[in-house]
């Protein structure tokens, strides 16, 4: 099926192409789960096959996202431990934001979004589950972002002439930025706070965002994750505040990869609507009376 025989369908049978991006997006989701699972203790997404904690391997029929957990009502088969919830809201969350890619963008960007968002939910679920994001699938994120720069120029939205330059440009700028950014974000916040402020992770995986979204994706991954962060541990902000306890690691990464699928979905509508509002503050500030 070429591309645009599978724009017509998509346009004519929206319902029916949801569905089956959502299954598939849950099955991606499914093994998603595997790499949150296995990649911080160093162990094969491979081999061996899905098994339960007490050894005993799960059925096929059991493995069925979504399905399988509720059939299961969240406890094992095989010996009654508990399965947590975070197995199907993984793959559920995956469905949706495949479905969503497949709806509200172009059939080419959507299947590298979906990609994008594959490895942002690696990171975040990581970094949430164990405080500890692998460097194998941030590594990737920067060299695939890069790759689909060049192979798919539209993924930053570049027309004319010379396409793979511009775009690869608009990647490793886009990289740049976010690696010297937070670095030295990182490096400061460090040495006023006496002890480290943010990971290397958090570097690298900015740098990622950049070479999908470029620098402005890259802006937007920082600030933008830590607003959505500070409105997540909101109560973790104020306690900084109250009597000297323990400090309490916070993981940063997931407020970034929302931030970063945010953008990713509607940046350039994002960039529209700050301008409008920063030129509605200015003539507003222009027509206050002055004294004198």
């Amino acid at each position: 099926m070429q591309l645009i025989d599978f724009q017509i369908f998509l346009a004519l049978h929206p319902n029916i192409t949801g569905v089956f991006i959502g299954a598939i997006g849950a099955c991606v989701g499914s093994f998603l789960n595997v790499c949150i699972h296995r990649l911080p203790k160093g162990e094969s997404i491979i081999s061996p096959p899905s098994h339960c904690a007490c050894g005993q391997k799960i059925p096929v029929w059991f493995n069925i996202p979504l399905l399988g957990w509720l059939l299961l009502r969240g406890r094992a088969k095989c010996c009654g431990a508990t399965i947590s919830v975070q197995y199907p809201l993984v793959e559920l969350i995956t469905a949706l934001l495949f479905v969503t890619a497949f709806l509200v963008l172009s059939p080419v960007k959507a299947a590298i979004g979906c990609v994008f968002l594959s490895l942002l939910i690696i990171l975040a679920g990581c970094d949430m589950k164990d405080m500890l994001v692998p460097d194998a699938p941030n590594f990737l994120l920067v060299g695939l972002g890069l790759f689909f720069s060049i192979v798919a120029p539209l993924l930053h939205r570049e027309t004319g002439s010379s396409l793979e330059i511009i775009s690869a440009m608009d990647s490793l700028i886009g990289i740049a930025v976010g690696t010297a950014l937070v670095w030295w974000i990182r490096t400061i916040a460090s040495f006023i706070m006496g002890q480290e402020a943010m990971g290397e992770a958090d570097i690298i995986l900015c740098a990622g965002v950049g070479a999908f979204c470029g620098w402005q994706g890259a802006l937007f991954c920082l600030f933008g994750g830590s607003v959505i962060g500070v409105i997540i541990k909101f109560r973790s902000v104020l306690a900084l505040f109250g009597p000297k306890k323990e400090p309490e690691s916070v993981p940063f990464v997931p407020s970034m990869a929302i931030a970063a699928a945010v953008w990713f979905f509607r940046g350039p509508e994002l960039v529209s609507a700050w301008h409008l509002f920063a030129g509605k503050f200015i003539r507003f500030l222009a027509c206050l009376p002055t004294q004198g």
